[in-house]
């Protein structure tokens, strides 16, 4: 009985060490992770303005907050996919604006169901994501000259739809996906969520997505290794342009409106959210979080 007490306080004296440096281990990791550094940096900056502005920490405020975020955040989860392969896609802003046109056309010009409208607005991004790809693989042009161009091009095609003109008269069903609420929560942030969560699947957990990393890393290596670098390449831009393309849909039905000027800029805050949140611009590091 006293051999069975003493193995006893043995094992839990074992089992209290290993929980304790297991416990270390996760603080050390949480402390020395560049997420969280970020992470105190945005509660810092939280604080701050909860104490200068007294309507910032509001439930209203924060869901207005929310919904803006969650569609940079949209953009910005793409955006991730191509800097990890050492790319870049600066035409995401006018692949907002050119998806929001046709979204509108579609619904309001030619009197389609919202489903079709919707589709259309995320197909018409991903088309674009296909050609970026297509011309970076086959003429072999960086891919910041090819989307430089495909700015241009896509924002003059909605100019072109529009005649320069907005789009009004959206059904008010429709209104919900940007405007409406799902327990509480803004539905768009409730999609970033989704989607974040999918594309942190897909890059840590499918051979697809770690192929994005090792492509980044080292495309040559990735080559010999038998991975179809050009493969990757397409799928990746055909994801980020298509994210563009369902936050246009998302964006259209908050404004209630669909504009051949909206998402200027959107380039430089994605690429700016995603180089912040520790992602390499040499490719092949980085996370969704």
């Amino acid at each position: 009985m006293a051999n069975n007490k003493q193995s006893e306080a043995v094992a839990g004296d074992t089992n209290g060490k290993a929980q304790e440096g297991l416990g270390k281990r996760t603080v050390n990791y949480l402390i020395y992770k560049r997420e969280a550094g970020i992470a105190l940096v945005v509660i810092l900056v939280g604080l701050i303005l909860t104490v200068v502005a007294d309507n910032f920490f509001t439930v209203a405020n924060l869901q207005i907050v929310a919904r803006l975020i969650s569609l940079n955040a949209i953009i910005a989860i793409g955006m991730t996919m191509v800097i990890l392969l050492g790319d870049i896609d600066l035409s995401v802003g006018s692949v907002v604006a050119l998806a929001s046109v046709i979204t509108g056309y579609v619904m309001v010009v030619l009197g389609m169901p919202i489903a079709v409208g919707i589709l259309a607005g995320v197909l018409t991004g991903a088309l674009i994501g296909l050609v970026n790809g297509g011309l970076i693989i086959k003429t072999g042009v960086p891919s910041f000259i090819v989307t430089l161009g495909m700015m241009g091009v896509a924002r003059g095609i909605a100019l072109v739809i529009t005649k320069g003109s907005s789009i009004s008269g959206l059904p008010s069903e429709y209104l919900t996906v940007g405007q409406g609420f799902l327990l509480g929560i803004p539905i768009p942030v409730v999609i970033m969520v989704v989607v974040a969560i999918a594309a942190h699947i897909f890059l840590s957990r499918m051979g697809t997505g770690r192929h994005i990393y090792f492509t980044g890393s080292n495309a040559e290596a990735a080559l010999l290794s038998g991975i179809s670098v050009s493969r990757i390449k397409v799928l990746v831009f055909v994801i980020c342009s298509a994210l563009a393309g369902l936050e246009a849909v998302i964006e259209v039905s908050r404004m209630s409106t669909a504009l051949p000027a909206a998402g200027l800029g959107y380039e430089l805050t994605a690429i700016g959210a995603v180089i912040i949140g520790g992602a390499s611009f040499l490719g092949g590091e980085g996370t969704i979080l």
